[in-house]
């Protein structure tokens, strides 16, 4: 009997056995969610892989977001890259939900009839060799072998979720590796300063009229909104007589003149010495000098960063006229200032211009507001003296500035 209950028992064990559940080691599934979570959280955002002669301006400008934000999604405490990081762009939309239903099952997903995905804004500014135009009757598959492709890197260059994706004749695939093409570095910013006039028109070159057949003195007076005792003053002439030819100034005051009437040509040396140094400028903006004019990292810094809060007022620092404002690369938003006796100045990183091209200003007129646009890691003024082109030191024409 004893032997019959030690059989039954044991033939218990084993059924129950049979139905014991199926245990995992915990070690390797949690080295794999470890793998998988990275790649979970980076599918949130498009991305992009740094490549030689990447900038965050150039990124900026490419995806059409700002460097602020790039820095801010990645944590960046400066402006370096390296080839080969992985850099989050902006998040993406999400999805949109699927509908469900109960009364059928859901229906099988149908190719894609729309155009090829905008690989494009993925990789940009690859050169024609790179694509390949579809024909009529090309498939997928037929131009991965065509063109000793494996069909799997086809897909992936151009974003194509599959085989089945439709392609239309006229659409453009890309061929070859992109991440192959390295593009030149962008070019160093232009000077924001337009070239400076001929002698005659570089004390003030805004609003000049030469005078036409038939015109008189009230006439151009009165087409410009002038009296003709202020034309005749700006322009230093005693009589009404105008001659085809002639150039009058509308605005500003025109370069000085020897006895006949010649236009006198200063050198640089001479607007350069101690006596024609101006003294009477303002400061351009409340702030805090965060950086000097000279060299800096070993590169010349043509002016004075003047730090503050975004928003400051900016002043314009003499008389003078609006010679341009708008965006010049790395300066961002930058006004320049024409005033007399071959001086300019420049005013850049601003958040907004509020003076327009041609404008006349007076010294202490706002003319921006502080920011941080074009290559700025902060907000701040960058200011500018120059002399007949030639950049000097702020410090020897502005007031005393901490």
């Amino acid at each position: 009997m004893m032997i019959l209950r030690s059989d039954r028992s044991r033939s218990i064990r084993n059924h129950q056995g049979a139905f014991a559940p199926l245990r995992l080691p915990l070690r390797p599934v949690l080295a794999l969610l470890a793998l998988l979570l990275p790649l979970l959280l980076w599918a949130e955002f498009q991305t992009h892989t740094v490549r030689k002669g990447d900038t965050l301006y150039s990124l900026g400008r490419q995806y059409g977001v700002t460097v602020d934000q790039i820095k801010q999604l990645n944590n960046m405490s400066d402006d370096k890259l390296a080839i080969g990081q992985v850099l989050k762009i902006r998040e993406k939309p999400a999805p949109a939900p699927i509908p469900q239903t109960t009364t059928s099952p859901p229906a099988a997903p149908t190719p894609a009839t729309t155009s090829p995905p905008d690989h494009e804004s993925r990789v940009t500014n690859l050169p024609d060799d790179f694509y390949y135009t579809v024909k009529a009757q090309d498939n997928l598959y037929r131009i991965s072998v065509n063109h000793n492709l494996a069909l799997k890197d086809l897909l992936l260059w151009n974003n194509i979720p599959d085989i089945t994706y439709t392609i239309h004749p006229g659409d453009r695939l890309i061929i070859k590796d992109p991440f192959s093409f390295e593009p030149e570095a962008d070019p160093p910013p232009p000077d924001p300063l337009p070239p400076l006039p001929a002698v005659r028109d570089t004390v003030v070159v805004q609003k000049l009229y030469v005078v036409q057949k038939k015109d008189t003195l009230y006439r151009i007076a009165k087409d410009n909104g002038m009296t003709v005792e202020e034309l005749k003053r700006i322009n230093n002439l005693t009589s009404n007589e105008i001659k085809v030819g002639q150039v009058l100034y509308l605005a500003g005051n025109p370069p000085p003149t020897s006895q006949d009437g010649r236009i006198i040509a200063l050198t640089e040396a001479e607007l350069l010495s101690g006596d024609r140094i101006r003294d009477d400028l303002i400061l351009p903006v409340n702030g805090k000098v965060s950086s000097e004019y000279g060299l800096r990292n070993g590169r010349p810094h043509k002016g004075m960063d003047i730090s503050g809060k975004p928003g400051t007022p900016v002043y314009a620092v003499l008389d003078g006229v609006v010679v341009f404002s708008g965006v010049q690369g790395a300066y961002g938003n930058v006004v320049v200032l024409e005033h007399p006796d071959f001086v300019m100045t420049v005013y850049a990183h601003n958040e907004r211009n509020l003076v327009s091209v041609n404008d006349v200003v007076a010294k202490g007129q706002q003319i921006a507001t502080m920011g941080s646009t074009g290559d700025a890691t902060g907000p701040h003024l960058h200011f500018e003296y120059r002399l007949k082109g030639k950049a000097i030191n702020p410090r020897k024409v502005l007031p005393p500035l901490d």
